[in-house]
């Protein structure tokens, strides 16, 4: 099937296809909601197909192993990263804006619970498939985050004497240290932490004129 936008013909995802989608990020949601409740290691795939309505088989037609859940979730994280990249080429917004926004937007699914930051962090720390997909993961998010930050250095808004991918490092443990703090001290919500966090970095990465935001 073909779908055109202005002058391009794109070909749109067929019926087979959306039906796919949609049962694969059914047992990713299945599996993220029974994890956040106990852990990782205490779900079975017989539990996240029975809460998700599949059957065994149907399950490990999309993923090697409940470990592979994981998956989805950085695809999702990649996504917001590179809708970033592409704001930030565009130039319409600042680096400030554009990072603030990317760093409150990639917290929103392993913020969405304490139960479930918790349990993220618990399986990310684990040795194992989780822990590569992850590793794999972050380092992609590192090389979409320079992109950002190369060119916030040549716009002037981002210090020109930082290496763009220990900026992006940073990005990320700022981020994962807020969601920590936060998943064990229940006082302080959440978008408070973070703009907190984000705040605090911004003003180590600003320029002169980057500091004004």
């Amino acid at each position: 099937m073909k779908q055109t936008i202005g002058t391009f013909q794109l070909d749109a995802p067929s019926r087979w296809e959306r039906k796919k989608a949609e049962t694969r990020e059914r047992i990713g949601r299945a599996a993220m909601g029974l994890i956040s409740q106990r852990g990782l290691a205490a779900t079975s795939v017989e539990e996240i197909t029975r809460a998700a309505d599949v059957a065994k088989g149907t399950f490990f037609n999309y993923f090697p192993s409940k470990e592979h859940i994981f998956v989805i979730f950085v695809e999702t994280q990649h996504g917001k990263l590179r809708q970033a990249v592409a704001e930030a080429e565009q130039g319409r917004r600042s680096t400030y804006v554009v990072l603030r926004d990317l760093f409150l937007a990639l917290a929103e699914e392993p913020g969405s619970s304490r139960d479930l930051a918790a349990a993220l962090v618990s399986a990310l720390l684990g040795r194992g498939t989780v822990r590569e997909i992850a590793a794999e993961g972050m380092a992609e998010g590192r090389r979409l985050l320079a992109r950002i930050f190369s060119l916030g250095q040549e716009r002037g808004e981002v210090r020109s004497d930082a290496d763009p991918r220990i900026m992006g490092l940073a990005f990320q443990e700022a981020l994962f240290g807020a969601l920590v703090v936060w998943a064990i001290q229940p006082e302080k919500k959440l978008r408070t932490r973070l703009s907190a966090s984000f705040e605090a970095y911004w003003r180590g990465i600003a320029a002169g004129k980057g500091a004004s935001k």
